[in-house]
């Protein structure tokens, strides 16, 4: 029998995209028209609506009326200081001020749900499911409710995209110019030149990494002197990611495990790649699916060993998701890789929802909690939960060692040859 008599025409494959997107469109819409719903979830609304917007659009007000954003800004209504890079005080010069906060957070909002769901491209309704799951979690609810600059760093990143694949040469300049300029913005970003070991054909491979390094750093360099201004603390609580979670309430400060930490997890990781327990990210799935994924793992690594920070970075793990997806439900993939990739989909799920079940039955199931009741609630919450997080981020990791690593063994392969 012919397999292609029942292959779906690509009209109907644009299906699952709308319905995706249209979807993901009316939960957003719908928590922000009632935001009870939201702080049900613990996703507290602000009169001034997109939170983390409205601050950089203040800062550049402060700046323009010539004021130092850095200090407390009275242009704000918590009083924060400016704490990214310089480079977002640009937006003085294209003339947006706070008036402009709902162009700019629907614009930066609007960017973030084509882009995630263009490369993500659902092509079945149990991807749409899935993707569907990750839209509309609460780590991605908190990045699009606050207008989070994230958006606009995922946006850059997908621009990446760009050398993943036999493409002309030309299209290699603006695909390292978003990670140079993603880089700049929020530094972090610069993890993602490991994403370049999956650039194809691998001849090409060493030049675009070493282009990709040297830009990164020359990238870093310019904006060494804002990076400390970045690194604010962020207390541990709901919505919120990183190893340091788990460590603090040991007594351990953040800066004495990182090191460590990146070397534990590496190790286990090597250890999964080796023994074949993480494998696939090298050569199964499309090359463009391949390297967001590794963008992704890359970025999320960086960010979950250096310290903690706010849950809607968790956006990025919407690439390795939809990889991760597809790996299971490849029935010509080996059974042990369909197995490890169905528990690591399993453990992004719960890292993405579980802080938003507790809130949900605190906030309706549970009696009021008194202040040091809730405290420890919490403290016992992190202890159960954030294992599962660490061995996703080991699975990650492992991902990632075994693809850079067939990229070099590849590359060695093929250096002599003409």
């Amino acid at each position: 029998m012919n397999r292609s008599m029942f292959k779906l025409p690509e009209q109907f494959l644009r299906v699952h995209l709308w319905m995706l997107l249209g979807f993901t469109i009316f939960v957003w819409s719908a928590m922000d028209i009632w935001p009870a719903a939201m702080a049900t979830m613990g996703i507290l609304y602000f009169p001034t609506g997109h939170l983390d917007s409205f601050a950089i659009l203040a800062a550049a007000d402060a700046a323009r009326a010539g004021f130092d954003p850095h200090l407390p800004n009275p242009f704000d209504p918590l009083m924060r200081g400016h704490v990214y890079s310089d480079w977002w005080l640009g937006l003085k010069y294209l003339g947006l001020t706070r008036a402009n906060n709902w162009e700019v957070a629907i614009t930066w909002i609007g960017l973030f749900a084509a882009v995630a769901t263009l490369t993500t491209r659902p092509q079945s309704w149990g991807e749409v499911v899935w993707l569907a799951m990750i839209f509309v979690s609460p780590p991605v609810l908190l990045g699009v409710n606050r207008a989070n600059n994230d958006l606009v760093i995922f946006v850059l990143l997908a621009g990446c995209g760009l050398a993943a694949t036999n493409t002309p040469w030309w299209r290699l300049v603006p695909a390292i110019g978003f990670l140079g300029l993603a880089t700049g913005l929020k530094y972090f970003p610069a993890a993602g030149v490991l994403a370049l070991f999956w650039t194809r054909p691998v001849r090409r491979t060493p030049g675009v990494l070493l282009t990709g390094l040297l830009v990164t750093a020359i990238v870093i360099n310019v904006v060494s002197d804002q990076i400390d201004r970045g690194r604010f603390v962020v207390e541990s609580g709901l919505y919120t990611m990183g190893a340091a979670l788990w460590w603090r309430d040991f007594n351990w400060k953040d800066v004495e495990l990182a090191l460590p930490c990146a070397a534990a997890i590496g190790l286990a990781a090597m250890a999964f790649a080796i023994t074949g327990i993480t494998s696939g990210l090298s050569s199964r799935g499309s090359a463009p699916d391949r390297f967001r994924a590794a963008l992704g793992i890359a970025v999320l690594l960086a960010c979950f060993v250096s310290g903690v920070s706010y849950a809607y970075r968790w956006i990025f793990v919407i690439w390795p998701a939809i990889w991760l997806w597809r790996e299971v439900s490849d029935t010509d993939a080996p059974p042990k890789s369909r197995m490890v990739t169905g528990v690591a989909c399993g453990l992004i799920f719960l890292c993405l929802w579980f802080d938003g079940v507790l809130c949900v039955v605190v906030n309706r199931l549970l009696p009021p909690l008194s202040q040091e009741s809730m405290k420890h609630l919490l403290l016992v919450w992190r202890h159960w939960t954030q294992p599962f997080a660490w061995l996703l981020m080991i699975f990650f990791a492992g991902w990632l060692v075994e693809g850079i690593w067939a990229t070099v063994r590849e590359w060695w392969s093929l250096r002599h040859e003409p």
